[in-house]
């Protein structure tokens, strides 16, 4: 009898052995993610075929791969690849007991948990997989569930910021992500993880490789903390996105940033702002750049890279063949490394991008930086606010500008720097023939008034701004979009916008609608779809409503939203389209619906122009007699 069981195993004996390999595999089990050893596994059939199915479940998991091959780059030394995940390491990781969780999943309910109280609505009665693994987390390590972190695992995007969620419900939600195969944009910015949250993250990529982008700024990880993301990043190489801004990291800690860059061939955007890598840190990541052949994008600023630390990252872009955008605002690459960017740009043809912010480049600084840029014809945007370059420099630039006709700048950012009147005719004759935008701070001898009149229209609602600007000028809002949707697409980005605008004269300056823009693009994503329209138009109706009963009650109607955005953007078109006979119909007709005084409105809008005018003209002569000096 006993020969004949040698090729078969009983219930009892699959039972035995499925218990020994677990209590193996525990014994094994890295401390790392403990919540493992929290949840006790219920107790399972005695039917042999599940035990079975269950115990190869738990050995071979099911997972979706990447095949690619790495480029091979040329360097001075030999470059760290990183290493294939081995079927065995599987076994050896906490995370293979996750099918332990299911176990009892149609046993649970929503209903049994405390959430939080920032989303009252109903919950979905049938929870997920992943859900219930959220909410076991939470019950056992004693947290309130947050309502919506189990919606949003249902969805590619968890998206948590400013929550303060501590390392613990850190640990719940890893939890579910272990097993998540739609999630892959994770966004913890600012919750105070700490080094024990980082610990826990990391875990998750031994088992999900779906997730593509993690955001952990802002959470205090320090050093200890970031090599747990690291290593896990490196040895799975699956992230496309990684911002570790603001997390503490020092000059000598940019070692431990270097595997992510040298040793990684799916990252392609890393941001590493508000550390302080210094002199040393810029050297140490500038040298992994030498190694690097698939980043798109790098966040360094705010990092006090100066000095020999600046120089070698502006050496590296001379190298580099794949950065198409690198921010090193709010740095000081001064006079030394503008002389290295210069030589930069003069080899480099694949940045397009570069941020040059607050860097105290005076100047003698862009004179260097200029002997770079007439030799580089790929270059789109530059940015170079709040640096000390004067109005001359402004000029300099703008004119270079105006000269090299194959230069691929679209975008200069000259933020903050006063220009001088014959900035303006230079950059109208530009425009006229290019499309260009620069963005620069007050003209010299401009009204001041003027801006002072815009700065209090951008500061008010963009929808009613838009809505009652179409009014004054006589044309729907609706209509303008459907023109300038020429694909049909029902949305329209924030260049096609900027254009419609100016198109139908308004009299903002580009700075202005950038931000009347910025503010109408709700959810951020760089377009205005047709529904965000709808939306706004709802909004202005549902203003009306306000005016109309002020109108009625005989309130004032300048105390309205809609009343005080008609007076100040009647009164700065007044000053632009004076002679506009469309604009002068529409605003008589609102002045009237207002109940104010229209001969009274006209006079005392061309009385306030006559004299802004006089006033410019006489402080025109008063500066003739400095300019000749000069």
């Amino acid at each position: 009898m006993a020969s004949e069981n040698k090729g078969h195993l009983s219930t009892t004996s699959i039972r035995e052995l499925f218990r020994s390999d677990s209590t193996i595999e525990e014994t094994k089990e890295s401390p790392m993610f403990d919540i493992w050893k929290m949840i006790k596994r219920p107790h399972t059939t005695v039917d042999p075929y599940t035990l079975v199915v269950k115990y190869r479940m738990a050995r071979s998991h099911v997972k979706r791969t990447r095949i690619a091959e790495r480029r091979k780059v040329v360097s001075r030394r030999k470059k760290r690849e990183s290493e294939v995940k081995l079927e065995s390491d599987r076994a050896e990781t906490a995370l293979s007991f996750d099918t332990a969780l299911t176990d009892g999943d149609e046993h649970v309910s929503a209903e049994e948990y405390d959430f939080d109280v920032e989303d009252d609505t109903e919950l979905a009665s049938k929870l997920s997989h992943t859900q219930l693994l959220y909410l076991k987390g939470c019950k056992e390590m004693k947290v309130n569930p947050s309502s919506y972190i189990l919606k949003a695992l249902n969805t590619d995007r968890v998206s948590m910021p400013h929550h303060s969620i501590g390392s613990v419900g850190t640990k719940a939600l890893a939890l579910a992500l272990v097993g998540n195969s739609d999630v892959q944009t994770v966004n913890l910015t600012d919750n105070d993880i700490g080094v024990k949250g980082a610990e826990y993250i990391a875990e998750i990529f031994h088992e999900n490789n779906f997730v593509k982008e993690l955001m952990l700024s802002e959470n205090m990880l320090g050093a200890q903390g970031v090599q747990f993301i690291v290593d896990a990043i490196k040895k799975h190489d699956c992230i496309h996105k990684l911002d570790l801004s603001g997390n503490g990291l020092k000059e000598y800690d940019a070692e431990v940033i270097r595997p992510l860059i040298e040793d990684t061939t799916n990252l392609k955007h890393l941001l590493l702002a508000h550390n302080e890598f210094r002199e040393h840190g810029g050297e140490i990541i500038a040298d992994a750049l030498l190694w690097n052949d698939t980043m798109e994008s790098l966040d360094l600023s705010w990092n006090h890279l100066r000095q020999n630390g600046a120089v070698a990252i502006a050496e590296a872009l001379q190298e580099n063949s794949t950065l198409k955008k690198i921010n090193l605002a709010w740095n000081g690459f001064y006079m030394d490394g503008c002389k290295a960017l210069s030589r930069a740009l003069e080899d480099n043809s694949t940045l397009l991008e570069l941020d040059l912010t607050c860097n105290r480049i005076n100047k003698d600084c862009l004179e260097k930086l200029i002997h770079g840029l007439r030799r580089n014809t790929t270059l789109k945007v530059l940015r170079l606010g709040l640096n000390p370059i004067t109005p001359a420099g402004a000029n300099m630039i703008l004119s270079l500008l105006n000269e090299k006709k194959d230069s691929g700048i679209i975008e200069l950012d000259l933020t903050g720097q006063l220009v001088e009147k014959s900035f303006v005719s230079m950059l109208n004759e530009i425009q006229s023939h290019r499309n260009i935008k620069v963005i620069h701070g007050p003209v010299r001898g401009q009204d001041a008034e003027k801006e002072d009149d815009e700065k209090a229209l951008v500061d008010e609602n963009p929808i009613i701004v838009l809505m009652e600007f179409g009014k004054l000028m006589g044309f729907r809002l609706m209509d303008l979009f459907s023109i300038l949707d020429k694909d049909g697409s029902k949305s329209l980005d924030h260049d096609e916008i900027r254009h419609g605008l100016r198109l139908v004269n308004i009299p903002l300056s580009d700075e202005s609608i950038d931000v009347l823009i910025n503010k109408l693009d709700v959810d951020g994503d760089g377009e205005i779809d047709f529904g965000e329209l709808i939306a706004a138009q709802m909004e202005h109706r549902r203003k009306m409503s306000f005016f109309y009963a002020a109108k009625e009650d005989e309130e004032s109607l300048e105390d309205t939203e809609i009343g005080r955005v008609r007076l100040k953007l009647q009164r700065l078109m007044a000053k632009k389209l004076a002679d506009n006979p469309e604009f002068k119909r529409q605003s008589r007709m609102l002045l009237e619906q207002m109940g104010l005084d229209v001969a009274v409105e006209f006079q005392k809008q061309k009385r306030d122009f006559d004299e802004i005018q006089t006033h410019i003209q006489e402080k025109a002569k008063r500066e003739e007699p400095i300019e000749e000096e000069a």
